[in-house]
Protein backbone atom coordinates (compact mmCIF):
# COMPACT_ATOMS: atom_id res chain seq x y z
CA UNK A 1 0.00 0.00 0.00
CA UNK A 2 0.91 3.60 -0.77
CA UNK A 3 0.78 5.17 2.71
CA UNK A 4 1.22 9.09 3.71
CA UNK A 5 1.98 9.54 7.41
CA UNK A 6 0.88 13.36 8.65
CA UNK A 7 3.57 14.05 11.15
CA UNK A 8 6.96 13.21 12.10
CA UNK A 9 7.19 12.90 15.72
CA UNK A 10 7.11 9.67 17.74
CA UNK A 11 4.19 8.31 16.71
CA UNK A 12 4.76 8.86 13.07
CA UNK A 13 8.31 7.76 12.71
CA UNK A 14 7.09 4.35 14.95
CA UNK A 15 4.52 4.11 12.30
CA UNK A 16 7.12 5.12 10.01
CA UNK A 17 9.70 2.02 10.95
CA UNK A 18 6.37 -0.70 11.06
CA UNK A 19 4.73 -0.15 8.12
CA UNK A 20 8.14 -0.26 5.77
CA UNK A 21 9.73 -3.36 7.90
CA UNK A 22 6.24 -4.62 6.37
CA UNK A 23 7.58 -3.40 3.17
CA UNK A 24 4.40 -0.64 2.42
CA UNK A 25 5.87 2.47 0.37
CA UNK A 26 5.46 5.15 2.82
CA UNK A 27 5.99 9.09 2.95
CA UNK A 28 6.21 10.96 6.13
CA UNK A 29 5.42 14.72 5.97
CA UNK A 30 6.84 17.26 8.65
CA UNK A 31 7.52 20.59 9.37
CA UNK A 32 10.90 20.20 10.36
CA UNK A 33 13.64 19.45 8.00
CA UNK A 34 16.33 17.87 10.42
CA UNK A 35 13.49 15.44 11.55
CA UNK A 36 12.67 14.51 7.55
CA UNK A 37 16.32 14.23 7.22
CA UNK A 38 16.86 12.28 10.15
CA UNK A 39 14.12 10.00 9.43
CA UNK A 40 15.06 9.30 5.59
CA UNK A 41 18.96 8.61 7.24
CA UNK A 42 17.64 6.33 9.67
CA UNK A 43 14.80 4.20 8.23
CA UNK A 44 15.21 4.77 4.65
CA UNK A 45 11.84 6.22 4.49
CA UNK A 46 10.99 8.74 2.22
CA UNK A 47 9.91 12.22 3.33
CA UNK A 48 8.46 15.58 2.17
CA UNK A 49 9.56 19.03 3.90
CA UNK A 50 6.70 21.18 4.35
CA UNK A 51 3.39 21.75 6.14
CA UNK A 52 0.73 18.74 5.63
CA UNK A 53 -2.58 21.11 5.81
CA UNK A 54 -1.05 22.48 2.48
CA UNK A 55 -2.71 20.59 -0.60
CA UNK A 56 0.23 21.75 -2.54
CA UNK A 57 2.24 19.81 -0.05
CA UNK A 58 0.34 16.60 0.31
CA UNK A 59 0.07 16.59 -3.56
CA UNK A 60 4.21 16.40 -3.43
CA UNK A 61 3.72 13.45 -1.76
CA UNK A 62 1.84 12.04 -3.45
CA UNK A 63 -1.91 11.97 -2.46
CA UNK A 64 -3.17 11.31 -5.76
CA UNK A 65 -2.29 7.85 -5.43
CA UNK A 66 -2.29 7.44 -1.55
CA UNK A 67 -4.39 4.26 -0.43
CA UNK A 68 -4.26 5.48 3.26
CA UNK A 69 -3.33 8.83 4.80
CA UNK A 70 -2.51 8.79 8.60
CA UNK A 71 -2.47 11.70 10.80
CA UNK A 72 -0.64 12.14 13.83
CA UNK A 73 -0.39 15.96 14.18
CA UNK A 74 -0.34 16.99 17.63
CA UNK A 75 -2.75 19.33 17.44
CA UNK A 76 -6.91 18.09 16.42
CA UNK A 77 -7.44 20.92 14.46
CA UNK A 78 -4.58 19.82 12.71
CA UNK A 79 -5.50 16.50 11.83
CA UNK A 80 -8.59 17.41 11.01
CA UNK A 81 -7.80 19.67 8.60
CA UNK A 82 -5.41 17.05 7.05
CA UNK A 83 -8.38 14.42 7.04
CA UNK A 84 -10.89 16.68 5.18
CA UNK A 85 -7.72 17.59 2.40
CA UNK A 86 -7.10 13.70 2.04
CA UNK A 87 -10.98 13.02 1.35
CA UNK A 88 -10.92 15.86 -1.55
CA UNK A 89 -8.78 13.67 -2.96
CA UNK A 90 -10.69 10.60 -2.71
CA UNK A 91 -8.17 8.86 -0.27
CA UNK A 92 -9.74 5.59 0.75
CA UNK A 93 -8.55 5.32 4.21
CA UNK A 94 -7.77 8.09 6.57
CA UNK A 95 -6.69 7.22 10.09
CA UNK A 96 -6.40 10.03 12.57
CA UNK A 97 -4.94 10.17 16.39
CA UNK A 98 -7.74 12.14 18.00
CA UNK A 99 -6.64 13.54 21.54
CA UNK A 100 -10.31 15.78 21.82
CA UNK A 101 -13.15 13.72 22.54
CA UNK A 102 -14.99 16.72 21.34
CA UNK A 103 -13.43 16.41 17.91
CA UNK A 104 -15.24 12.65 16.96
CA UNK A 105 -17.97 13.83 15.14
CA UNK A 106 -16.25 16.02 13.71
CA UNK A 107 -13.79 13.52 12.40
CA UNK A 108 -16.41 11.40 11.00
CA UNK A 109 -17.88 14.20 8.97
CA UNK A 110 -14.41 14.93 7.40
CA UNK A 111 -14.24 11.38 6.19
CA UNK A 112 -12.17 9.89 8.68
CA UNK A 113 -12.81 6.36 8.47
CA UNK A 114 -10.50 5.22 11.45
CA UNK A 115 -10.27 7.27 14.93
CA UNK A 116 -7.15 6.65 17.83
CA UNK A 117 -8.19 7.77 20.70
CA UNK A 118 -5.72 8.65 23.15
CA UNK A 119 -7.61 8.95 26.26
CA UNK A 120 -9.86 6.43 25.82
CA UNK A 121 -6.85 3.55 24.99
CA UNK A 122 -4.70 5.09 27.92
CA UNK A 123 -8.14 4.67 30.39
CA UNK A 124 -8.25 1.03 29.26
CA UNK A 125 -4.85 0.28 29.56
CA UNK A 126 -4.67 1.72 33.19
CA UNK A 127 -7.91 -0.16 34.43
CA UNK A 128 -6.75 -3.72 32.64
CA UNK A 129 -3.57 -3.49 34.10
CA UNK A 130 -4.99 -2.57 37.69
CA UNK A 131 -8.05 -4.95 37.82
CA UNK A 132 -6.91 -8.12 35.33
CA UNK A 133 -2.99 -8.49 35.92
CA UNK A 134 -3.66 -11.55 34.38
CA UNK A 135 -5.10 -10.58 30.76
CA UNK A 136 -3.31 -8.18 28.24
CA UNK A 137 -5.67 -6.15 25.93
CA UNK A 138 -3.99 -5.63 23.10
CA UNK A 139 -6.18 -3.13 20.69
CA UNK A 140 -9.60 -2.60 20.77
CA UNK A 141 -11.48 -3.47 17.17
CA UNK A 142 -14.71 -2.40 15.84
CA UNK A 143 -14.95 1.20 18.39
CA UNK A 144 -14.07 -0.69 21.20
CA UNK A 145 -17.01 -3.55 20.63
CA UNK A 146 -14.36 -6.42 20.68
CA UNK A 147 -10.67 -6.52 22.11
CA UNK A 148 -7.78 -8.48 21.09
CA UNK A 149 -6.49 -9.91 24.47
CA UNK A 150 -3.42 -11.97 25.15
CA UNK A 151 -2.50 -14.49 28.57
CA UNK A 152 -0.30 -17.08 29.24
CA UNK A 153 -1.77 -20.42 30.53
CA UNK A 154 -0.70 -20.87 34.36
CA UNK A 155 1.52 -23.47 35.41
CA UNK A 156 -0.96 -25.34 37.67
CA UNK A 157 -2.66 -26.50 33.78
CA UNK A 158 -2.81 -30.01 33.25
CA UNK A 159 0.56 -31.58 32.16
CA UNK A 160 -1.21 -33.24 29.27
CA UNK A 161 -2.96 -30.35 27.87
CA UNK A 162 -6.35 -28.60 27.69
CA UNK A 163 -8.07 -29.23 23.80
CA UNK A 164 -9.10 -25.96 22.42
CA UNK A 165 -12.90 -27.70 22.11
CA UNK A 166 -12.78 -28.30 25.67
CA UNK A 167 -11.48 -24.80 26.59
CA UNK A 168 -14.32 -23.59 24.35
CA UNK A 169 -17.22 -25.70 26.00
CA UNK A 170 -16.33 -23.80 29.63
CA UNK A 171 -18.73 -21.28 30.38
CA UNK A 172 -16.22 -18.19 30.59
CA UNK A 173 -15.27 -19.11 26.93
CA UNK A 174 -18.67 -20.33 25.24
CA UNK A 175 -19.74 -16.44 24.59
CA UNK A 176 -18.21 -13.89 22.51
CA UNK A 177 -14.57 -15.39 22.32
CA UNK A 178 -12.63 -16.74 19.22
CA UNK A 179 -9.04 -18.21 19.39
CA UNK A 180 -6.92 -16.01 17.27
CA UNK A 181 -3.68 -17.51 17.47
CA UNK A 182 -1.38 -19.61 20.13
CA UNK A 183 2.39 -18.94 20.46
CA UNK A 184 4.48 -21.99 22.20
CA UNK A 185 7.70 -20.22 22.96
CA UNK A 186 9.96 -23.72 23.59
CA UNK A 187 8.49 -25.49 20.42
CA UNK A 188 7.44 -24.16 17.41
CA UNK A 189 8.12 -20.22 18.83
CA UNK A 190 5.62 -19.05 16.31
CA UNK A 191 1.92 -17.91 16.15
CA UNK A 192 -0.25 -21.01 14.96
CA UNK A 193 -3.86 -20.17 14.50
CA UNK A 194 -5.68 -23.25 16.69
CA UNK A 195 -8.45 -26.09 16.11
CA UNK A 196 -10.56 -27.27 17.92
CA UNK A 197 -8.64 -30.58 18.79
CA UNK A 198 -5.41 -28.81 18.91
CA UNK A 199 -4.02 -29.18 23.00
CA UNK A 200 -3.05 -25.94 24.91
CA UNK A 201 -0.37 -26.25 27.36
CA UNK A 202 1.28 -24.50 30.77
CA UNK A 203 3.63 -22.06 29.21
CA UNK A 204 1.58 -21.25 26.11
CA UNK A 205 0.48 -17.60 25.35
CA UNK A 206 -2.92 -17.38 23.98
CA UNK A 207 -4.49 -15.06 21.64
CA UNK A 208 -8.64 -14.19 21.78
CA UNK A 209 -10.86 -12.01 20.30
CA UNK A 210 -13.71 -11.43 23.00
CA UNK A 211 -16.34 -9.01 23.72
CA UNK A 212 -16.42 -6.96 26.43
CA UNK A 213 -18.29 -8.97 29.02
CA UNK A 214 -16.19 -11.86 28.58
CA UNK A 215 -13.34 -10.52 29.54
CA UNK A 216 -13.49 -10.41 33.41
CA UNK A 217 -15.09 -14.04 33.18
CA UNK A 218 -11.65 -14.72 31.81
CA UNK A 219 -9.99 -13.36 34.28
CA UNK A 220 -11.64 -14.84 37.14
CA UNK A 221 -11.08 -18.57 35.46
CA UNK A 222 -7.22 -17.73 35.09
CA UNK A 223 -7.27 -16.55 38.85
CA UNK A 224 -9.05 -19.82 40.27
CA UNK A 225 -6.82 -21.65 38.58
CA UNK A 226 -4.09 -20.00 40.43
CA UNK A 227 -5.40 -20.61 43.51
Amino acid sequence: MYIIIAGGGIAGTTLARELSDHRHDVVVIDRDREVCEDIYAHLGVETVYGDARDIDVLRQAGINKADALLGVLYRDTDNLTVALLAKSEQVEKIMVKMRNPAYEKPYQLAGVTHICNMNTMLLHKVIIELESPLVKVLTDLEQSQAKLIMFKIPENWPQDGITVQELARQPEFSGNCVFAGVLDEQQAKKIIVPRGPDKLYQGNTVFMVTGPQSLKKIETYLEKLQK
